[in-house]
């Protein structure tokens, strides 16, 4: 399964980010193959419908699950729609924290 986290570094010792479609980069997580790998948030600049377009983004790509501090009213409508998890940490983690505890 693919998993999407919100990220504004494309390191995987960076945060979580709090603002899913205002994120600058999204670590994409397999856990069949266990390889990461970072895309790019090319929404965030956006000025309507960036978190929308960020969720149509990461859809095409596959994913089944997110990881965000937040997700908007339209990102849930679209992820519902498609069958995508949301996952919001109740503390601030790290991405290598959420890999480590997806495995």
């Amino acid at each position: 399964m693919k998993y999407a986290i919100a990220a504004n570094d494309n390191k995987l010792d960076t945060f979580v980010a709090h603002h899913f479609g205002r994120c600058e980069w999204f670590c994409i997580y397999d856990d069949e193959t266990k390889r990461s790998e970072f895309v790019e948030n090319s929404a965030r600049q956006k000025i309507e419908n960036v978190g929308y377009e960020a969720a149509s983004l990461l859809i095409e790509i596959g994913i089944k699950s997110a990881v965000s501090g937040r997700f908007g009213a339209k990102v849930i409508e679209a992820f519902r729609s498609h069958n995508v998890q949301m996952i919001i940490p109740e503390t601030e983690k790290k991405i290598q924290e959420i890999i480590y505890q997806i495995k």
